[in-house]
């Protein structure tokens, strides 16, 4: 059941409590843009429980009460939340910036679940969570199978910020590209690129 709604205004840099969200195929609608395997960040309510975190501080869209495990959901899960579907994508991963919250190794695996939003429709407190039969694409969490998910799918030289934008990623991680996937034998590295062809 969703618990508590958040709406992170185009106009505003605060975060504020919502009754209701108007979902389409980009997003939420007033949002901030977000990238499209990011659209929106569903928290499970234990999480905050467990870690002593008060809504909205994790910057969360949406807080969900399930009788399920909500991480335990596999990556390309489809759910619907009141007449919206989205596909879960992967685990929020926990950053620097909620240190000053929680433990950050601790929290791994339980940060919130990232969505792409598959149907067009409206979310409001109350609405059920509700998972469907229909299945999309895993994507994996691990940064280096993330790099090598997409080289697989789109076999072409890419520049490395690029790369790192399209696998829904902060430009911070380009720099550490070379070392976590200097050991991996299976990722084409000749694909990535780390300046431009001026040719």
């Amino acid at each position: 059941m969703v618990e508590q709604l958040f709406l992170k205004p185009i106009s505003s840099s605060f975060i504020k409590t919502a009754q209701f969200l108007s979902v389409d195929m980009s997003g939420i609608i007033g949002n901030k843009a977000q990238h499209p395997l990011k659209q929106l960040l569903i928290l499970p309510i234990n999480t905050l429980d467990e870690f002593s975190i008060q809504a909205g501080h994790l910057k969360e869209d949406i807080i969900v009460d399930t009788p399920f495990d909500f991480h335990a959901l596999s990556s390309g899960t489809v759910i619907q939340i009141g007449s919206a579907q989205l596909r879960l994508t992967f685990h929020c991963e926990p950053c620097s910036k909620i240190k000053h919250l929680t433990n950050i190794k601790k929290i791994v695996h339980k940060r919130g679940y990232h969505s792409q939003v598959l149907q067009a429709g409206s979310i409001k407190l109350g609405d059920k969570v509700q998972v469907l039969l229909e299945r999309h694409e895993a994507i994996p969490y691990v940064f280096a199978d993330r790099i090598k998910w997409y080289l697989d799918k789109y076999p072409s030289p890419i520049l490395v910020s690029d790369l790192i934008h399209a696998i829904g990623l902060s430009s911070s991680y380009c720099r550490a590209v070379p070392a976590v996937i200097r050991r991996r034998s299976d990722i084409d590295k000749k694909l990535i690129l780390y300046k431009k062809n001026l040719l």
